[in-house]
C-alpha cells in the first residue's frame, strides 16, 4: 500500500504533467514564463472566483432551445462584448476546467480575445463542458460565462 506522502507526491506530479501538456496545448499564445500559481494558491483563486460570481447581481440570462444554441449565443454576445472594449487590460487569469480540477492560466488578455476560437475548444466551452472565465488577479475585471441547468449566464465588470 502507498503511503499518504507518496500518493501526494504523485498527485502532485501528475497535476504537473497535465499542466505541462496544457501549455503545450495553447503554444499559439505568448505565455508567461510560469502562467500558473502554485497549486494551493491556484485553487483558492479559482474558489475565490466563484464566491465572487454568486454574489454578483446583473447576470444576463441567455436561453436558446438546447445547449448548443446557448453556446452560439454566448460566443456572440462574447465577440460583440469583445468588440466593445475600449481598453482591453494587459493580462488575466483564463480558467480552463479539466477532469480533475481547474487551472487559472496567466493570459494576454489581447492574445486571448484573438484566438477566441481555438480556445472555446480548449477550454471545452465549445463543447458545453467548461464555463468561459476570464478575470483579472486582483478581480478588478471579468468576463464569465457560466452554464446553468436550463441556460447561461453572463456576468461583465470592470471593463469599459
Amino acid at each position: 500500500m502507498m503511503s499518504d506522502e507518496r500518493k501526494t507526491k504523485m498527485e502532485l506530479l501528475k497535476r504537473q504533467s497535465r499542466r505541462k501538456h496544457l501549455v503545450k496545448e495553447m503554444n499559439f499564445l505568448n505565455l508567461k514564463e510560469e502562467p500558473f500559481f502554485n497549486i494551493e494558491d491556484n485553487d483558492l483563486f479559482c474558489k475565490n472566483v466563484f464566491s465572487l460570481l454568486n454574489t454578483r447581481g446583473n447576470k444576463v440570462q441567455l436561453q436558446g432551445d438546447s445547449y448548443k444554441e446557448h453556446i452560439r449565443i454566448s460566443i456572440q454576445l462574447l465577440n460583440d462584448t469583445i468588440n466593445a472594449i475600449e481598453v482591453i487590460p494587459k493580462q488575466g487569469r483564463l480558467l480552463f476546467f479539466r477532469e480533475k480540477e481547474i487551472e487559472a492560466v496567466l493570459v494576454n488578455v489581447n492574445e486571448v480575445f484573438n484566438h477566441l476560437n481555438k480556445l472555446m475548444g480548449l477550454t471545452k466551452f465549445s463543447i458545453g463542458y467548461g464555463d468561459f472565465i476570464i478575470v483579472g488577479e486582483d478581480f478588478n475585471f471579468g468576463l464569465c460565462i457560466e452554464r446553468a441547468e436550463y441556460f447561461y449566464e453572463v456576468s461583465v465588470w470592470g471593463l469599459p
